[in-house]
């Protein structure tokens, strides 16, 4: 009779798999950071620094949009509990080491231009 594997069992079942898909990735990736899409000059510093806080009212999104980038915001900033299964059990260098790597730092982009 078969049993059902355990998260990390089915993790070690996937290596192969996992090293196919990063090795194919990686060929295809194009670097990006949050500054290439993100209009720097019309930001403003906090006011503790010197210039002024952002206001709610400054928001052009929907009140829809806005609880929407606030959940995506809230998904991307909480990555780490995703994270630690790989991160404890796998080798850095390995494939799953190298796919949570680029995975953590991509969504960490994607909370930065959000």
């Amino acid at each position: 009779m078969a049993r059902d594997l355990t998260q990390l069992e089915l993790l070690q079942e996937l290596v192969p798999t996992a090293e196919d898909n990063v090795n194919r990735h990686m060929s295809m990736a194009r670097e990006w950071h949050p500054h290439d899409y993100v209009p720097w000059d019309e930001g403003r510093n906090f006011a503790a620094l010197g210039g002024q806080d952002y206001d709610p009212e400054q928001s052009k999104l929907s009140d829809v949009a806005q609880a929407a980038m606030i959940t995506n915001l809230l998904t991307e900033d909480n990555l780490p509990s995703y994270h630690r299964e790989i991160a404890e059990n796998f080798s850095q260098d390995g494939a799953w080491g190298t796919w949570v790597g680029r995975w953590t730092a991509e969504e960490n982009r994607h909370g930065i231009v959000m």
